[in-house]
């Protein structure tokens, strides 16, 4: 049985930013990733790099739009009810959290978790010499109570000390001269960044080689053996891996590895679709956020990345056409070139993507276990958020004071 200082259990953003900080810190890892690491939502997802993204996703007027959504087959937030326990646990802390005390009392520490992780980002961009486009963000309104909303959020943005600017419709065209673009209004975020992500998941683990880190793909995690709250090893099929420390970073799949350890977590799966379109019509210089309809724009070097829908339906990956279709029939609402007919026949992925029902992530040690270190309920944030986390998870594990205050992060906050 081999041993490592550190097993990681996932191989997404999150778990390769923390075998990349304690590899650099001298740590033996071992990453044990279920797929084959060219899927899953660090793939899948619309690469921006977000701190203007301070607001969680339980905020207030959440639960009357999700009740409104929720008639609509096609609606961009959707909650399918089922008897489960742990989805109702989940919806009365997310109901309980929908306030503006809470948004206010999170948002200095959403800020300060994305303004360094995007220096981090920044930092990998260049040791990798992968592109990180720090272009800004556009949230773009076609109603007025939306621009004003957005409006409000830029003011509260300039006053975290994020830059952001509002345009009206001229204003969007000369910005955009190539683009055509129906909406009243938008607010720009220059914080912002965006990228590639299956490029940036592609290159990443090429960093990863100069240390003591070894990526182990089609392992998935199948059991642990643990004594004295203490993990001692974990199962993978018929082989077996011991370690000091371990860090469970798999998304929307932690809950159910977590039983194995008779431990709960409140984290529901949120499935998204995107889809690429190669040669589209037209291309804008940067990214959108089409604010109704909750739908990303990307451009990457070779195609327009679209991507949206919230859809908390269990653990089920499975693309809902209806679903898929509603967000890509909205964009030409917005973006007349994008109609729906160019749109239709292109593939989509779906995956999930794992939520708190707080809309603040789990960083931390578990209360059960001394040497398990939980990292997961990033909801949207999770590209955004990977390389503060690993930065965290690396700082927790050497006991080192953390970068960024986590008590409100804690693993163990619904126990």
């Amino acid at each position: 049985m081999k041993h490592y200082d550190v097993i990681i259990i996932g191989g997404g953003i999150v778990g390769l930013s923390s075998a990349y900080y304690l590899g650099k810190a001298g740590k033996s890892v071992l990453v044990l990733e279920k797929g084959d690491g060219t899927n899953g939502c660090s793939f899948g997802n619309a690469g921006f790099v977000s701190p203007s993204h301070f607001v969680p996703l339980s905020s207030p007027g959440i639960i009357s739009k999700g009740l409104k959504w929720m008639m609509s087959s096609d609606s961009p937030f959707y909650v399918k009810l089922r008897l489960d326990v742990g989805l109702m646990k989940w919806g009365w802390q997310f109901m309980n959290h929908a306030t503006t005390k809470h948004v206010e009392d999170s948002k200095q520490l959403l800020v300060d978790l994305s303004l360094l992780s995007r220096e981090l980002h920044s930092d990998i961009a260049k040791e990798s010499n992968f592109p990180l486009q720090n272009k800004g963000l556009i949230m773009l309104c076609k109603e007025e109570a939306t621009l004003a909303h957005e409006i409000e959020l830029a003011k509260q943005s300039v006053e975290l000390g994020m830059e952001a600017n509002v345009y009206n419709t001229a204003e969007l065209k000369e910005l955009e001269p190539n683009m055509n673009i129906d909406a009243l209004g938008g607010v720009l975020f220059k914080v912002d960044s965006f990228t590639d992500p299956v490029g940036f998941m592609k290159h990443f683990p090429s960093l990863l080689k100069q240390f003591y880190v070894t990526i182990q793909y089609q392992s998935a995690a199948d059991d642990f053996s643990f004594k004295n709250k203490k993990i001692e090893s974990v199962f993978v099929g018929d082989e077996q891996y011991s370690a000091d420390n371990f860090v469970l970073a798999t998304g929307a799949f932690a809950p159910a590895l977590l039983k194995k350890l008779k431990l709960n977590l409140l984290v529901e799966a949120g499935k998204g679709y995107s889809v690429d379109w190669t040669n589209p019509t037209s291309t804008p210089s940067m990214s959108y956020i089409l604010a109704e309809a909750r739908v990303a724009v990307t451009p990457f070097a070779d195609r327009v990345r679209l991507a949206g829908t919230m859809e908390i339906a269990g653990i089920n990956e499975e693309v809902n056409k209806t679903r898929a279709n509603g967000f890509l029939k909205s964009i030409q609402e917005y973006l007349p070139d994008y109609s729906f007919d160019k749109l239709k026949n292109l593939p989509v992925w779906a995956g999930l993507r794992p939520c708190s029902p707080d809309g603040l992530p789990f960083i931390g040690r578990a209360e059960s276990y001394t040497n398990l270190i939980i990292a997961t309920g990033h909801a949207m944030m999770g590209f955004t958020l990977g390389p503060v986390t690993g930065l965290l998870v690396k700082e927790i594990i050497e006991e080192e004071s953390t970068s960024v205050e986590i008590d409100k992060l804690s693993a163990n906050r619904y126990n």
